[in-house]
């Protein structure tokens, strides 16, 4: 069989039923739902197998045994096409994305096993326009965009021109900005995030730059016992006269007090 992805101009134009299936040259069908995988109805082209019976209803050919071994098997030589791209002409396949990205992500939300071999060579593409893996996206990131829970977050917009402030601000930080706007890429973001180990996908305009990935804390600094007590005398000698004070200076506790230091009054 010959089977391709056709080029979609935008979202609206996704067709199904553009694969017609043949027995030794004899049409059979070309409602294919519920025959091949769900994902591969949006692929154009012709399958001709002497395994695919003539005259039944298509929903014996859903049942058929053979059928759902050439549908395995159409599956599994989709993936090994794409990877052989992918690894054989890296640079080609980076041109064609844009183009399989609705296709590869539909087969990885709807077939387990497509996921299996697509995460591979499935890809993010940022704001600049650069693509990557996804294992070789979160080794760049991972230094700048780990939060103070050990989480590796990734950030995204989905309309470059209007989130245009929010990725420049997080840029300015150090940040990068995957674009995340395809027709199924909400539900895909559900699906990775789920499966991405200690990791979580935050829209870049969801709030300021500087809540977007939450860092370590910064900590109070704790003075001493003893630097508390060379300290005591020069805050007593700023207050006002006359005038009776209790002060508390919350740093390290006392060596005989564990509930803290208080300072002497002073008049």
């Amino acid at each position: 069989g010959v089977l391709y992805f056709p080029r979609i101009k935008n979202n609206i134009e996704i067709q199904k039923n553009k694969i017609q299936l043949y027995c030794n040259q004899v049409f059979v069908t070309d409602s294919v739902e519920g025959i091949v995988p769900d994902f591969l109805t949006l692929l154009h082209g012709v399958i001709d197998s002497p395994d695919i019976p003539l005259n039944v209803s298509r929903s014996y050919l859903q049942s058929d045994s053979n059928v759902k071994k050439i549908s395995s098997h159409i599956t599994k030589k989709v993936a090994d096409r794409l990877e052989d791209i992918f690894n054989n002409q890296r640079e080609d396949f980076e041109k064609k994305w844009d183009d399989l990205k609705l296709f590869v992500e539909y087969g990885m939300l709807t077939d387990e096993k497509f996921y299996e071999r697509a995460v591979k060579f499935a890809m993010f593409k940022n704001t600049d326009g650069k693509y990557f893996t996804f294992e070789e996206y979160a080794g760049i990131i991972k230094t700048n965009q780990t939060d103070k829970n050990d989480k590796l977050i990734y950030l995204y917009a989905t309309n470059k021109e209007d989130q245009f402030a929010y990725i420049e601000k997080a840029k300015a930080k150090g940040y990068d900005v995957l674009m995340m706007e395809g027709q199924f890429d909400a539900h895909f973001i559900n699906q990775i995030e789920s499966k991405f180990e200690k990791s979580g996908f935050v829209r870049v305009d969801a709030d300021i730059v500087e809540n977007l990935i939450h860092k370590e804390e910064n900590k109070d600094s704790k003075l001493s016992w003893d630097q508390q007590q060379e300290l005591s005398p020069i805050f007593e000698s700023q207050l006002p006269k006359g005038e009776h004070y209790t002060c508390l200076l919350y740093t390290s506790p006392s060596p005989r007090d564990q509930r803290g230091s208080r300072m002497p009054s002073s008049a």
